[in-house]
Order: structure tokens, then C-alpha cells, then sequence
């Protein structure tokens, strides 16, 4: 069981974060520095929502999970701060680097390069994701198609987004680390999993789900993309995964031949049910998470992977998982 670490004491690191998903500060921990991330205040939202997201069990939950599929991702681990279970994520940008956006990275590109029109969703006020502006800046943008594994990275998020429920991958949150003029640009770790797992999930409405299995189908087949297609269609991952487009995929194969089923209970167990007195992640939480993560893998990913994939290796279930020094777990296919 993983120890929930106490960062009480921890002093400010003067390192600042953006994005909008509650709270984050920096501090200095056992000589790294962290980014905090707090869970987000719900008042705001219409609907059953409870007061406060799970977003710190979350990104501990999808960034493990990245992880057990050999998927570079950040250094994360529980803690608590000012009386909360916090997220603690090691902060992966060094001195000299720093990290840029895909959505920065796409500015480069003109208007008329943008297969789709970046316009304002006079909806909701938001900005929409177009996948296929996104595909054109893959092959278009010198800095991304110059980083090796740029493409392969971009649709694994895609398909393992899909499988954690995060409905939140938008351009701002993944990109490239610069390390200075005379160096190449390479892939920042995963991150910023926190709006994944039904963060804003209710005790009450976890309890009927668990009572009713048609409601852990439910749960486990309604996922969506932050992206949209050229009409400014939300796009429906599992739709997508069988539309024939190659590199999604290819990497629906890779996560198939990765992923170990039995790696969710140990990452499940390894959270404990409380620290400091304080909550972290009860048993129906745990059972909830198991049941919908195993629906998803046997009900919409192995039907779909066996419909589509053309040649997959052998999962070698027996060959050993090794935990590198960035702390990801590497499967025998990886």
C-alpha cells in the first residue's frame, strides 16, 4: 500500500502553475519540487454533483494507469496539505527547460493550413478541439514532426483517454519540452489526468451503480473525446477506434498487448482507505472504479481490438513488469 506522503511543512517552491481545475501550488519536498493540486470546488456546476471533485484520486488513479501501459507520465503520489488529500506531481520541467503546449505549438500554424475552422462555440463560450486541426499539426508543425514518437503519443492518449474516461485531454494540456537552442525538442511526460474516473461522481450515485449492473454498462460505455469533428461533433472514442483510421488503430493494438488486467488491482490496493484521519478513497469507490474499468476493457475495447487489429503479438501474461527510474511500469510487450 502506497504511503499517503505529509506535506504539511512543505515550503512554497515559487514555482506557479496555470489551468483552471481548483486549486495548485508549488512546494519543495524531500529536495524536489511538487506541484500540488487540490480538489476542485463543485458550487458552480449545475446537476447531483457532489461539493468537491476527486480530482487528486483521479490523477493519482489515470497517471498509474499511464504508467502500467509503459506510457511515459509524471511522478505522482497522495498527500496531504492544509487538512486535504492532495495531489503530489513531481514537477518534470528542469532547470533551463521549459514546456510548451500543443495548443502553442499549433499557433504556428496558418488558418488556411487548419483543415477546420478554430471558431468560438457560441454554445457553451469554449473554444472548439477539431481532430482533424490536430492530425495537421502533427505533420505540419517542424518542432512536432521533428520529435520522435510525437504521432504514436498523441493516439495513445487518445485510446487510453478513452479507457479512463478523461474527457479533458485538450490542447493544453500535453506538449513538448523545450531544453534550449542547441537541443532537440522531446515529449513531456503524460499529465494532467485529474478530470478523469468520474471525479464529480456522487457516494449516492456510485452506490445505485453498484446495486444495478446495467448502470456499471452505462458508466462504462459512455465515453467521450474533447474533440469534435468537422461539423462540430463531439467524437465518440469507441466509434472512432472503429473507423479504420490506421494510427488509432495501431494504437489500440498497443494498448491491448500492454495492458494486464490484473495490474487494476494492484493499483487499486495499493491506495489506502484513509490517512491523517482523513479519507482517501473508501471501498465502494474502490469497487465502483474496478467493476467500470473491467466493463470498459471486456465490453468495448476486446470486442472492438478483435474486430479491428489485422496482427497482434502474443501478450506474454507470465514475462515480468520492471518500474523505471522516472518511476513508469514497463510491460514484457513494451
Amino acid at each position: 500500500m502506497d504511503q499517503v506522503m505529509n506535506m504539511e511543512g512543505a515550503p512554497l517552491s515559487r514555482r506557479y502553475y496555470g489551468g483552471q481545475a481548483g486549486r495548485k501550488i508549488g512546494v519543495t519536498f524531500d529536495g524536489c519540487d511538487w506541484l500540488l493540486k487540490y480538489p476542485a470546488a463543485t458550487r458552480r456546476l449545475a446537476g447531483s454533483v457532489p461539493s468537491y471533485t476527486t480530482a487528486p484520486l483521479s490523477e493519482y488513479l489515470g497517471s498509474h494507469i499511464y504508467a502500467a501501459l509503459g506510457i511515459p507520465v509524471h511522478d505522482t503520489r497522495l498527500a496531504v496539505r492544509d487538512g486535504r488529500i492532495v495531489c503530489a506531481c513531481r514537477d518534470f520541467v528542469g532547470d533551463g527547460e521549459r514546456l510548451v503546449e500543443f495548443a502553442q505549438l499549433m499557433n504556428y500554424m496558418d488558418e488556411d493550413d487548419l483543415p477546420s475552422s478554430s471558431s468560438p462555440d457560441t454554445t457553451h463560450g469554449q473554444r472548439i478541439v477539431y481532430l482533424a486541426d490536430a492530425r495537421a499539426a502533427l505533420y505540419r508543425v517542424p518542432e512536432l514532426a521533428g520529435t520522435e514518437g510525437a504521432a504514436e503519443r498523441f493516439w495513445d492518449m487518445f485510446v487510453t483517454d478513452a479507457f479512463i474516461r478523461n474527457i479533458d485531454r485538450n490542447n493544453t494540456n500535453w506538449g513538448l519540452l523545450d531544453h534550449g537552442r542547441e537541443r532537440a525538442f522531446t515529449l513531456a511526460p503524460v499529465y494532467d489526468n485529474g478530470n478523469s474516473l468520474g471525479n464529480k461522481k456522487t457516494s449516492t450515485a456510485i452506490g445505485k451503480a453498484l446495486d444495478d449492473p446495467g448502470r456499471i454498462r452505462q458508466d462504462a460505455l459512455d465515453v467521450r473525446s474533447c474533440y469534435h469533428d468537422d461539423r462540430g461533433h463531439p467524437i465518440a472514442p469507441f466509434k472512432y477506434m472503429r473507423s479504420g483510421d490506421d494510427d488509432c488503430v495501431q494504437a489500440l493494438d498497443r494498448f491491448m498487448q500492454r495492458w494486464d488486467p490484473a495490474r487494476l488491482d494492484d493499483i487499486l490496493a495499493a491506495v489506502p482507505a484513509r490517512a491523517y484521519g482523513l479519507s482517501v478513497m473508501d471501498e465502494q469507490q474502490r469497487d465502483y472504479h474496478a467493476r467500470v474499468l473491467r466493463a470498459r476493457y471486456e465490453q468495448a475495447f476486446t470486442p472492438i481490438w478483435r474486430d479491428t487489429a489485422t496482427h497482434i503479438t502474443p501478450f506474454d501474461m507470465a514475462a515480468p513488469w520492471t518500474i523505471t527510474p522516472d518511476g513508469a511500469t514497463h510491460g514484457p510487450n513494451h
